[in-house]
């Protein structure tokens, strides 16, 4: 029975179970703390919004270059058909940043990344701009018998299209199956929907003024409806935080006390910390330093290890998926023995001025860079003479050979 089918006789099944089969649809089911958690909703947790926006406002820090490999020389290949899509504009409306914080966004929170491939009015030509896929868009992935996959897929009007995967780029996260990535939020809702479950009662908690109750004792007895009203004029007059310190006026003889919980003795904060280590660690592989207010906080001195870390750690995995599936997706047979994409990645592990500089030295020193390849890499312009490498013209002139 398909699933239109049996989302059309309700009756039948019990309401818990119709939820999670339809939660479940959508990428996304119920979990034991009450909290519905799919790709969408689980942003709503802060934790995984902060890794989220980190990881794919990083990408988007670091330049895309399409690299050419020629015998033991690599240049960047600025003419090369794919360089301005990958390093500037993939299509019209969309920035090099844009699309690659998207693909993060996507693998993370569906563990898929789909993009169509535009040749204009040729279907056999070149790839002149890559169209990402909403969720949704993509139907079904089938496989056939050879191995073969072919994309359905569903637009606005309803409308069934196969596409050979000739004309899909498909970045995928977690594969179990050989063609689709596990869809991360399925396996981690748990975690994920009792982060939620916390932060909606350090909500509610603080909401109702701090106070998860008060007790109010009247010395006579109250009909149903002086019971109501009191109900009502201490609700309205005490509850909420902006109400929390009023002073309390009681007439008739009646005492309140109030009824404290402790956050710490509830296990309230060591709930919320742990549960944000396990999202950064366990989900995101993300440093813990990397989310303001995780326990351990860097100091200057280890600035550059920790940017190190998060970019070897966090980054690093998802910049070589980005790489290989460029590689695999959008490069022909013949281009394939020599073109390759590379993220430029220095960027984000640069330490201080005074590190660089040293840095800088001992490269040209040992003879890795020339001066100018490393005012490149500051974005300074080359100087005449500075593709020179000095020190070996500094050994020919001490040996009294000619350096011209």
């Amino acid at each position: 029975m398909g699933i239109v089918a049996r989302m059309a006789r309700p009756q039948s099944m019990h309401p818990q179970e119709l939820e999670k089969m339809i939660l479940s649809a959508f990428g996304g089911g119920g979990t034991s703390s009450g909290v519905s958690v799919n790709s969408d909703t689980a942003m709503q947790q802060e934790t995984v919004y902060a890794c989220v926006n980190d990881l794919q406002r990083a990408i988007g820090m670091l330049p895309c270059h399409m690299m050419k490999r020629n015998g033991k020389i690599r240049e960047r290949a600025v003419d090369f058909r794919l360089y301005s899509i990958l390093h500037d504009m993939p299509n019209e409306w969309m920035t090099s940043d844009e699309h690659f914080g998207m693909i993060i966004s996507h693998l993370n929170l569906r563990g898929n990344y789909f993009a169509l491939k535009n040749r204009g009015m040729s279907l056999t030509g070149p790839v002149k701009e890559l169209i990402p896929l909403a969720p949704g868009v993509v139907h079904e992935v089938k496989q056939d018998e050879k191995y073969r996959l072919t994309y359905t897929l569903k637009y606005p009007d309803g409308t069934l299209v196969d596409v050979p995967a000739s004309e899909i780029m498909h970045l995928r996260g977690l594969v179990l199956n050989g063609f689709m990535g596990l869809n991360p939020i399925q396996y981690i809702r748990e975690t994920i929907g009792l982060a939620q479950a916390t932060g909606e009662f350090g909500s509610r908690y603080f909401g109702n003024g701090t106070h998860p109750g008060m007790i109010i004792e009247h010395p006579g007895k109250l009909s149903p409806e002086g019971h109501t009203n009191l109900k009502n004029a201490l609700t309205e007059t005490y509850s909420g935080l902006g109400k929390a310190h009023r002073m309390m006026l009681l007439q008739e003889g009646m005492k309140a006390q109030a009824i404290t919980i402790n956050p710490e003795d509830s296990q309230f904060l060591e709930t919320r910390n742990y549960q944000r280590k396990a999202i950064m660690d366990i989900f995101f592989a993300m440093p813990l330093t990397i989310i303001s207010g995780a326990d351990s906080t860097p100091t200057f001195a280890s600035a550059e290890q920790f940017g190190i870390n998060f970019v070897t750690y966090a980054l690093m995995p998802w910049i070589v998926k980005i790489e290989k599936g460029i590689y695999r997706d959008l490069l022909t047979p013949a281009e394939k023995k020599i073109y390759y994409a590379k993220f430029e990645a220095r960027g984000l592990q640069r330490g201080s001025f005074k590190e660089q500089m040293d840095s800088f030295a001992v490269a040209i020193d040992k003879e890795i860079f020339n001066p100018n390849e490393c005012r490149e890499l500051l974005d300074y312009n080359p100087y005449v003479g500075g593709d020179i490498y000095k020190t070996r013209t500094s050994t020919t002139k001490a040996a009294g050979g000619d350096t011209k």
